[in-house]
């Protein structure tokens, strides 16, 4: 009885021990964040090694050593950390994949960034921002069907990563493929409405919607068809984005018409979108894919809701236009609408 008794006194004095091991690990842990977080990295760092020369395998203090060392641009230093938390692979490894991906990148090791989103995927299949950074270094690559593939699988898992959207409207931008980039830039703007990006994704999104039509004078416009194909659409896909393509070009024209001409830019903004995104709900039909299933079917929905002139004067509030601010003032109710339906929407 007496042996027993002392051990259990054992056992409570090093499990208080390692508590109080434990306790300062996270107290040395913690200045080292406020002090990164002031800009002090060499301080911060001296915080975090006496985190580790308690517990040399603490995930934590590896991590935010190895953050800070990215910070200060010692991205060996930074790799050395995230490897070893990789290997011990106990906490904190998701995020050791994208900070070494990222120091790799950062050293113009591109190829090695990508091998190690690529595990790290591996390992994390439904870590969304794996797939972000493996898509943004491959489209710094130019290994451009690499970067979408990545942009969807990870807008699958988060439909709120708004960078996403916007790095994949950009590609379908420079692809020609006009109706793909409008989806991906209007999904950008709904959740990030009002950011330095924004100005730039809307002046964008507003330049495609007006392209394929040059006036010659007051009594001749020409139209131009877009008849390239998109890689991956089979037939149908293909004629329905053009016949949607078309449509812009045929509302953008219509602009001159008399019983448009009295409306505002605003006003046509709306009208145009809303147009644009019903005609592309009833061509889905029998197609399929991810922008039928993934973006068609939101905008549809969205519209189907009648929420496409909040949805409009939401995205524009970047304008920082009178009409604009004018109508969100006084259309509140409206607004509110139609962020309770989004926020009941389900996307996955």
């Amino acid at each position: 009885m007496k042996r027993i008794s002392i051990l259990c006194l054992i056992l409570t004095i090093s499990a208080l021990r390692l508590f109080s091991q434990d306790e300062k690990v996270t107290a040395f842990v913690a200045e080292g964040v406020k002090l990164h977080d002031k800009g002090n990295y060499s301080a911060a760092v001296k915080e975090f090694q006496k985190a580790l020369a308690i517990d040399a395998n603490s995930t934590l203090a590896l991590y935010e050593s190895a953050n800070t060392y990215f910070a200060m641009k010692n991205y060996d230093k930074a790799i050395e950390h995230t490897d070893k938390i990789i290997s011990l692979h106990k906490g904190n490894v998701d995020e050791s994949y994208v900070l070494k991906g990222s120091a790799l990148d950062l050293l113009n090791k591109p190829l090695d960034a990508i091998a190690t989103y690529k595990q790290g995927i591996k390992d994390y299949p439904d870590d969304y921002f794996l797939y972000y950074n493996l898509a943004l270094t491959s489209y710094n690559q130019k290994l451009i069907p690499e970067a979408e593939e990545a942009l969807k699988k990870g807008l699958v898992l988060n439909p709120q990563h708004a960078s996403s959207h916007l790095l994949l409207g950009y590609i379908k931008q420079e692809q020609g493929d006009r109706t793909k980039s409008l989806l991906a830039l209007y999904n950008f703007l709904l959740l990030e409405p009002a950011s330095q990006r924004t100005k730039v994704a809307l002046e964008q999104l507003t330049t495609q919607m007006k392209a394929g039509v040059v006036r010659k004078d007051k009594k001749t416009t020409n139209i131009f068809m877009n008849t390239s194909v998109s890689p991956g659409d089979d037939s149908s896909s293909a004629a329905s984005f053009r016949a949607a393509d078309f449509s812009l070009s045929i509302m953008e024209a219509g602009k001159d018409i008399d019983k448009n001409k009295h409306k505002t830019e605003q006003e046509l903004f709306v009208s145009s979108t809303g147009t644009f995104l019903g005609i592309l709900g009833e061509l889905k039909k029998d197609n399929k894919g991810f922008w039928w299933n993934y973006y068609v079917d939101f905008f549809y929905a969205l519209d189907k809701a009648k929420h496409i002139e909040a949805f409009c004067y939401y995205i524009t509030q970047s304008k920082d236009d009178k009409e604009i601010n004018t109508w969100l003032k006084k259309n509140k109710s409206k607004v509110t609408a139609f962020a309770d339906w989004y926020g009941k929407y389900d996307r996955r």
